[in-house]
């Protein structure tokens, strides 16, 4: 029992950011029994947390050693393994977790994470297969086993999976719309109509679930809602970045070395820049030193909150583009960067004349939308993932009726999804200097 109470003492101490109470209580309990699994694994999250890596798994390893039974250590092993850089290891620690406590949903959180763009998940498999058969209301383990039948290209196994997933209703498991949505791009799209509807007829408020169902039917809609936008952003941000490193994201520098050619050109850099939809900040430090003030302005708290840890941007905003670029700004920018969130608007006409006011002359635009290809009769058109693409023929006729100088598009490889390229447009747009007579 004094364990127990040094213990929670130390733990206590620890969530509270006292770690040298936390130390002293941790090494009491060794003191007494250098074995003790607690004392092992929670000294060696300390260590961690005071930038201690090998430390911190040397000692949780001599903790699951004692008792190879605790899920919960595997899991923050996994944890301090992906964050070192050792994937493989860190897959393996978070799996033994999910073998020991089926429905740990920290565990499964952190699987998802890495699967996430990585195809190699041969040791998953078996493993994810037998945990269904066990446990077959798993939510969890089936939404899993889909990822990873996708990343093995087993296309009709991961759309049998996913409308598992979805037979588990609403509610449920966290995401059924996401469910949905990858369905239809694995080519069941009447079937992903169904659910969505089903989804759509038990949630009536909830915005995104008719979004997505008037997307994968095809519908014409202008944009995507702000509540969409903001709750899908505010519940990715913690791990945004992590998931678009793995999916060979390469917007930000796309747009970013635009930036610099620009500044180039120019021979000065930019004195007042706003990032649209900065999102959690991934372009701002690439074009940093080409900005005097850098201003960023995104729908997601979530978001803006990882921005603002960067500390390169000298103010963030909480708000829609189009009514940003409409207030009474306090200056106008030199330079508007907006990566990948016109995929977002599909009507791109207003957005365009607002930038026309808050850019000054001479301002610029350089922006990342996805290629609409193969649809000349369309100007734009919203697909099954809820993002809309556009075609170059149509980005330079909003910017000219806004009284804008289109200057070119490159067309590019954005990110890989599904196995498959999604590719882009980095184009860049001027604001006229003013003639005198």
């Amino acid at each position: 029992m004094q364990v127990e109470s040094i213990l929670e003492k130390g733990i206590k101490a620890h969530r509270s950011g006292n770690l040298e109470a936390a130390q002293d209580a941790y090494l009491a309990i060794l003191k007494d029994n250098p074995k003790d699994p607690d004392g092992l694994h929670f000294l060696g999250l300390l260590h961690f947390d005071a930038g201690k890596s090998e430390n911190a798994i040397e000692l949780i390893r001599l903790s699951l050693a004692e008792n190879p039974d605790n899920a919960a250590a595997h899991n923050n092993l996994g944890n301090i393994l992906k964050l070192t850089g050792d994937d493989d290891a860190a897959l393996s620690a978070y799996l033994r977790a999910v073998e020991l406590d089926l429905r740990h949903e920290e565990a499964w959180k952190n699987i998802n994470v890495l699967l996430q763009g990585t195809a190699d998940n041969d040791q998953l498999l078996p493993i994810l297969e037998e945990i269904i058969r066990v446990d077959p209301e798993n939510a969890s383990a089936w939404h899993n086993y889909a990822l990873s039948l996708l990343m093995q290209k087993r296309k009709d196994d991961a759309a049998d999976a996913l409308e598992k997933c979805l037979s588990f209703g609403v509610g449920v498991y966290s995401d059924p719309v996401w469910h949905a949505r990858i369905l239809c791009a694995l080519g069941r799209r009447e079937r992903a109509i169904v659910h969505l509807e089903r989804i759509a007829a038990a949630l009536p408020d909830n915005e995104t679930a008719h979004y997505q169902l008037a997307a994968v039917r095809g519908d014409d809609v202008k944009h995507a809602p702000e509540t969409y936008v903001k709750a899908h952003f505010d519940k990715f941000s913690d791990s945004f970045d992590e998931v678009l490193q793995r999916l060979g994201y390469r917007a930000p520098e796309l747009v970013a070395a635009q930036v610099e050619r620009q500044a180039a050109e120019r021979g000065q850099g930019f004195e007042d820049t706003v990032d649209l939809g900065c999102g959690t900040g991934l372009c701002g430090p690439l074009i940093r030193m080409h900005c005097g003030k850098l201003t960023g302005i995104d729908l997601s708290q979530g978001m803006l909150r990882k921005a603002a840890a960067l500390k390169v941007y000298d103010f963030l905003v909480e708000g829609e583009l189009v009514s940003f670029l409409n207030a009474d700004l306090p200056t106008q920018f030199d330079l508007a960067v907006c990566v990948d969130t016109l995929c977002y608007i599909g009507d791109l006409q207003p957005f365009m004349t607002a930038l026309q006011t808050a850019l000054k002359p001479g301002g610029l635009l350089i922006a990342s939308v996805e290629h609409l290809q193969g649809a000349s009769d369309l100007d734009y058109k919203v697909d099954s993932s809820g993002r809309y693409a556009h075609t170059p023929a149509y980005l330079r006729r909003c910017s000219e009726n806004a009284g804008l100088v289109y200057i070119k598009e490159d067309q590019e490889v954005l990110r890989h999804e599904l196995g498959a390229e999604v590719r882009g447009l980095v184009f860049t747009v001027r604001k006229p200097i003013a003639k005198f007579s």
